[in-house]
């Protein structure tokens, strides 16, 4: 790096010019009087006086006032650039603090009339989603949401994909498990709808993302009760609309689930496949802090209808039945905003085992 690169650095991280210049002379001969440093950097003597100070506090310099003249020292570079180091971790702490604060004051609904900003709420919504994802949208957008798909299945997430009209070439053969859990699609036009974790997502007009979308608009929302509206508006008006394309194969057992429709889903996956489950699931009464762990329990019925059969009394049923030391439990998730207010208790984990073939 050359002195002038060096010389911005320094300054970039708020030093003055005439500072900078001081140093770099201290630092060019590892040690320097007041006079070397007056000559090399351009600065009058009683200036670098008030430097040395300056250049001593930032723990660049060391100053030896005890030799005649004074003397400046150079700091050994591990020494110096740690408080560097030090400095950029405060600093770091601060941005993240106040872009913290940013971020909770953003609007919990934005109207978006832009289909290119409508495009990019979506993917930020996708990319931010830890366990679920629940979407309509045509499937000529597909190719514009194709990465942040895959980018989610590769991170575990559970995908709910149904494509809407235009169909355009959506039954051309894809490797659908890349991108969607289950993935179906339905030659209608209903409203664009993407909710991810029941947390964040968009809703807005067929045509805000198909043809020419003239006045259409979406909201993009990051409220848990916005989402889990249109969550339930989702699944119960649109979802069992769509005609299966794909589904994924059951998770090998045993497996561990902290959000409870995945469970439900792999749930119905296995005993569609004629197999019994046995569970370690730990619930909480819906109202109640308090937790109670059953162990290999069987799970005697699955409601939802996400996936194969609809075997809920409800449309936005999802629960799991267990047949416990207590009697029968049915335990929907404890996550969201749509809390199992009808059965009565929330499962906190559920750890699903293979009971044999039914």
């Amino acid at each position: 790096m050359s002195a002038d690169s060096l010389r911005d650095h320094l300054v970039s991280f708020g030093l003055s010019e005439k500072a900078a210049a001081a140093y770099l002379a201290v630092l060019q001969s590892g040690e320097a009087t007041t006079g070397d440093v007056s000559r090399a950097a351009g600065i009058s003597q009683g200036y670098v006086y008030e430097l040395a100070t300056e250049l001593a506090e930032r723990g660049l310099v060391t100053v030896d006032e005890t030799a005649s003249p004074t003397r400046l020292r150079a700091r050994p570079p591990a020494d110096a650039l740690g408080t560097f180091s030090e400095r950029l971790d405060r600093m770091s702490e601060d941005i993240e603090r106040l872009y913290r604060r940013a971020e909770s004051s953003e609007p919990a609904v934005e109207i978006v009339h832009s289909r290119t900003t409508v495009r990019k709420r979506i993917a930020r919504a996708v990319d931010s989603a830890q366990s679920e994802v629940v979407s309509t949208i045509p499937a000529t957008e597909f190719s514009h949401l194709r990465e942040a798909l895959a980018d989610a299945r590769e991170r575990g997430v559970a995908v709910y994909l149904q494509l809407v009209a235009p169909l355009g070439n959506a039954s051309t053969p894809v490797d659908w498990d890349g991108y969607g859990t289950v993935v179906k699609t339905w030659d209608a036009t209903p409203p664009v709808t993407v909710v991810a974790d029941e947390r964040t997502g968009v809703m807005g007009a067929h045509g805000v993302l198909s043809g020419r979308h003239g006045s259409a608009y979406a909201l993009a929302f990051s409220q848990r009760d916005i989402a889990g509206a249109f969550f339930g508006n989702a699944i119960s008006n649109f979802w069992p609309m769509g005609e299966v394309q794909h589904v994924t194969a059951p998770d090998p057992l045993p497996a561990t689930y902290d959000h409870v429709r995945t469970a439900v889903t792999h749930a119905a996956l296995h005993r569609a496949d004629g197999r019994s489950l046995l569970a370690d699931v730990t619930v909480r009464a819906v109202g109640s802090e308090e937790t109670t762990t059953y162990e290999r329990v069987p799970v005697v019925d699955v409601r939802q209808n996400l996936v194969g059969e609809s075997t809920n009394a409800f449309p936005i049923e999802n629960s799991l039945v267990f047949d416990t030391p207590d009697g029968q439990i049915a335990a929907g998730g404890n996550d969201g905003s749509l809390q199992p207010f009808y059965e009565g208790y929330a499962a906190v984990s559920v750890t699903l085992y293979d009971g044999g073939t039914a």
